[in-house]
């Protein structure tokens, strides 16, 4: 009981859904991060929001061609810098972003969910959080206090789960303030090491 009255209630904008709660020195915690991320740009939230998706599928043990194909698309992002190419690349999206869309659980998916412990709704919300980041800005002028709340609920995805929050510092010059929030555009080799840097792991608690 007095835990639950220690709690603060924040988290997932889900009509229906419980809201998860917070340990006060938690909720400064994300706070503090979330204040120290806002400089950065789309790209680098995104890349920190796909860290910590990818870092609750292996707590989970949610394992399936379609999940690498999310990563391996959704880590291309950063490298489509021509028109064309962007075009391309955004035509290949895959199944699993569009269920972060909105669209229907992907068919293979289904079996899988209950072995592991997941609901469809809480794996949608793991996966809208990147999946919006990109495509709720790719159509229309940068927004930076959406995109910031989609941050949000991943890091609060992140504490519910017990895991831990991505490193910023390689994300430093990549900023909202450039490329109309999109961060001026990276080599491969930067993208390699967000990839690389950025990877965590879920705590055991």
């Amino acid at each position: 009981m007095a835990l639950l009255l220690n709690c603060i209630r924040s988290g997932i904008p889900a009509p229906g859904s419980g809201k998860p709660c917070a340990t006060k020195n938690r909720t400064v915690k994300l706070d503090a991060y979330l204040e120290q991320a806002r400089p950065l740009s789309l790209t680098a939230r995104a890349a920190i929001s796909l860290h910590i998706t990818e870092a609750y599928f292996l707590k989970k043990g949610l394992k399936h061609e379609i999940v690498d194909e999310f990563f391996d698309h959704l880590w291309q992002h950063p490298l489509q810098q021509e028109p064309k190419a962007f075009s391309e690349w955004e035509a290949r999206r895959g199944d699993l972003v569009d269920f972060g869309l909105t669209d229907d659980l992907p068919d293979d998916l289904e079996g899988l969910l209950e072995p592991a412990g997941i609901t469809v709704e809480e794996l949608f919300h793991v996966v809208e959080a990147p999946v919006e980041i990109l495509w709720g800005n790719f159509f229309r002028t940068a927004d930076d206090e959406t995109s910031l709340a989609y941050l949000k609920n991943s890091l609060v995805i992140a504490e519910r789960n017990g895991i831990i929050f991505p490193t910023l510092s390689p994300y430093k010059e990549s900023l909202f303030a450039d490329n109309h929030g999109w961060g001026n555009p990276i080599s491969q080799i930067t993208r390699d090491e967000w990839r690389k840097s950025g990877s965590i792991g879920a705590l055991g608690h």
